[in-house]
């Protein structure tokens, strides 16, 4: 950078105008250094800017998009096709409950990642374990797995350590079996099997019923005189424990109990939902169509809260009584099985007995 210059001996006009001529030279230069820089700056920061955006755009423009090919097999050909025969035919509707019209059905044609048992259906034209006397050999599956109860009664297993037996104990179980021996005789060595297999730790009961339901601890000889009608709240029914000493008792009752007339189920089955704590398991055996069936079925949400499914049995009663009884294990969530000519019917295998018009 140039010196200014200025005389030692102080300032006149003349070196005053070269002082600031030279100034004016200085402040030139800075301008003209400044703006090259700042144009530089500028060029440099522009060629960035453009550089990115420049790759940007390659990406974008250079990017493949992947090909995804389906595939999907032709449907199969069925080989010979034959007519199958409707298996709704002769099927009687029934009414759905109100929950189960709230139910959405999803069906989907794909494979499933577990496999899905189909439905078992019985063989009604082999005999279950029957002799002369009807019912020796049912009964299969006794305990839950874990070495501390289940039950079972008439071939139809369950879990659980709370039972209830709900047996029919009217006038028409006097009607003869097949094999020989009546209707009542086949309950109650069933009855009594079953309660003999229960184990330690298992709890029970039996409510029997006519027109009325009654227990053990009803006061006799006849106790269905005696029984609940259905009105105001039921009895508390107690708990008992399958020991050797209790299981003898109930023998000892169910060989002798008197019957009774008429067939109604709102009451047993309300003393059984009502117990406490409620059971896990209630098996219902009938051979009749009760007189208050409508008012039951309308009843039985209400009634079991604890959502206890109901096995029922019905007893050499195809036709509309067995119906009504199955009805009752759909409502419930049960199972149902039919006693016909000493075979145990259930599953698909059992519909055609249903009809009103079944005819043997």
């Amino acid at each position: 950078m140039s010196q200014l210059l200025i005389s030692p001996e102080g300032p006149d006009d003349l070196h005053v105008a070269e002082y600031a001529a030279q100034l004016d030279v200085l402040l030139s230069r800075q301008r003209r250094a400044d703006t090259i820089q700042s144009v530089v700056v500028a060029l440099i920061v522009i060629g960035l800017i453009a550089g990115i955006l420049y790759f940007i755009s390659l990406h974008f423009t250079e990017r493949t998009t992947e090909t995804i090919v389906a595939y999907a097999p032709p449907p199969p050909v069925e080989e010979n096709p034959v007519d199958r025969p409707d298996m709704a035919l002769g099927a009687k509707p029934k009414p759905t409950s109100a929950s189960s019209s709230m139910a959405r059905v999803i069906a989907a044609a794909v494979e499933a990642p577990v496999n899905v048992p189909m439905p078992e259906e019985s063989n009604p034209t082999t005999l279950f374990g029957i002799d002369d006397d009807f019912t020796a050999g049912f009964g299969a599956g006794d305990g839950d797995g874990d070495g501390g109860g289940g039950s079972s009664f008439f071939g139809t297993p369950r879990p659980g350590r709370r039972v209830v037996y709900i047996v029919d104990f009217s006038e028409s179980m006097r009607s003869n079996a097949e094999g020989g021996g009546t209707r009542l005789d086949a309950a109650k060595k069933e009855l009594l099997r079953s309660i003999s297999a229960l184990k330690t730790g298992t709890a029970f009961n039996v409510v029997f019923f006519a027109r009325t339901a009654w227990t053990i601890e009803t006061e006799g000889p006849k106790h269905e005189d005696n029984g609940w009608n259905g009105l105001n709240e039921p009895p508390p029914i107690a708990w008992h424990p399958a020991t050797d000493q209790v299981k003898a008792a109930f023998s000892k009752e169910v060989s002798g109990m008197s019957l009774g007339r008429g067939t109604v189920w709102f009451s047993p089955l309300k003393m059984a939902f009502s117990m406490t704590p409620q059971p896990d398991t209630i098996y219902m055996l009938s051979d009749g169509e009760p007189s208050d069936l409508d008012y039951t079925l309308n009843q039985v949400d209400l009634m079991n809260k604890g959502s206890v499914p109901v096995d029922t049995i019905a007893l050499e009663c195809p036709g509309k009584a067995a119906d009504a009884m199955n009805e009752l294990a759909n409502e419930t969530g049960g199972r149902f099985t039919l006693i016909y000519k000493g075979k145990a019917i259930s599953g698909m295998g059992v519909e055609k007995y249903l009809s009103d018009d079944f005819d043997d």
